[in-house]
Formats: structure tokens, sequence, C-alpha cells
């Protein structure tokens, strides 16, 4: 059990050590934000041809 947690909280340590490019941050960011709108757009659809 202690191995597991030091081998955790070091691959915890090496994660957070890594830096991630703004540019990325912002194509994640992006990303995002289109799979919600397509996400919102899909259940308008539905609802509006559950409506009809």
């Amino acid at each position: 059990m202690e191995k597991v947690q030091h081998i955790t909280r070091s691959a915890i340590r090496r994660a957070s050590n890594i830096e991630v490019p703004p540019q990325a941050k912002q194509n994640t960011q992006d990303l995002f934000v289109n799979f919600c709108l397509i996400l919102i757009c899909l259940l308008l659809i539905y609802i509006i041809l559950l409506l009809m």
C-alpha cells in the first residue's frame, strides 16, 4: 500500500511539472465550446422534432 501511494505521489508530482502551452489550453477550450454548442443544437433539433 505504501509503495502504491509513493508511485501515485510521484506520478502526480511529475504531471504537475508538465508545462501546458497557452495555445494548447486555448485549443482545448475551443474544442469544449464547440462540443457544447453541437450538443445544444442536437438537443434543440430533437425537441423541435418531438413537438411536430
